[in-house]
């Protein structure tokens, strides 16, 4: 089964998008074709992929949560565009403001299952899929993704933000597989995110807090470094594994092992 993976904090400024970027990115040093699909109105993870707003597709995640299946399987293949040439291999289902109206859209069908409808299929073998969510506690676009993922990464910054945003996103994740909604998915872990080096206070008490009330969950052996060249190559919506040098190669080694552990094969 091909692999979707959730990249989820309840709180912004952990780093979502940039796991989620760095995920495809080592996804593509496999040489493996990748699925990107942005349900945050910011559109960040969009527009890393080289997509801006006035440059967006026409058919969006926007309108494909909007669209009633009837049963229908891939459609999401309607809503794929090719990422910048930076990206090769990426196909993106672009975000947009608009997406917000999602959340208050009264419609007799579930809107939260159609995300995963739209995917079957759509995600050929040899192919990954790359969710990057909101961070918001809940609602309609979150639980659309959690359904339709077959894992969950949780990043957290070593401080007050990371551990609210790793708590909140695990007592959502909780009552999706409660309810029945996606029983199967798979919480690969809660990952250390935008590590500075040396030694704080601060971030020695979050880690150990979160060891020691996640366990086996924390995976501190995952941590991604903290280095200014990941917003440069951000801004430059050019791809880790395009940049050289020690910072590079840091990144790209810690995106690549958060990949494995999420059951991505080489």
């Amino acid at each position: 089964m091909s692999r979707v993976i959730a990249v989820y904090s309840e709180k912004g400024g952990v780093g979502k998008s940039a796991l989620a970027a760095g995920l495809t990115a080592a996804a593509r040093k496999r040489r493996l074709d990748v699925v990107a699909g942005d349900l945050d109105p910011r559109g960040t993870f969009t527009a890393e992929l080289g997509i801006s707003e006035d440059q967006a597709p026409a058919f969006t995640m926007n309108d494909l949560l909007a669209l009633d299946p009837q049963g229908e399987t891939g459609l999401a293949a309607e809503a794929f565009a090719p990422a910048s040439d930076a990206w090769p291999g990426v196909q993106v289902i672009a975000a947009e403001r608009a997406l917000a109206n999602r959340e208050t859209d009264n419609v007799a069908v579930g809107l939260e299952f159609r995300l995963r409808l739209a995917l079957k299929g759509a995600i050929k073998p040899g192919s990954v899929g790359i969710l990057d969510l909101p961070p918001r506690a809940g609602g309609k676009l979150v639980t659309s993704a959690l359904v339709a993922a077959t894992d969950v990464i949780i990043p957290a910054t070593l401080d007050e933000d990371g551990r609210i945003g790793a708590k909140e996103a695990l007592a959502t994740i909780k009552l999706v597989k409660d309810l029945g909604m996606n029983p199967d998915l798979r919480v690969v872990g809660i990952v250390p995110s935008i590590v500075p080096g040396g030694r704080s206070t601060l971030k020695d008490a979050i880690g150990g807090y979160l060891a020691e009330t996640y366990g086996e969950l924390y995976l501190d052996d995952l941590a991604i470094p903290r280095h200014s060249l990941r917003q440069q190559t951000r801004f430059a919506c050019v791809p880790i594994t395009a940049a050289t040098g020690k910072e590079a190669q840091a990144l790209t080694d810690a995106y690549d092992r958060i990949l494995t552990a999420a059951g991505v094969s080489l």
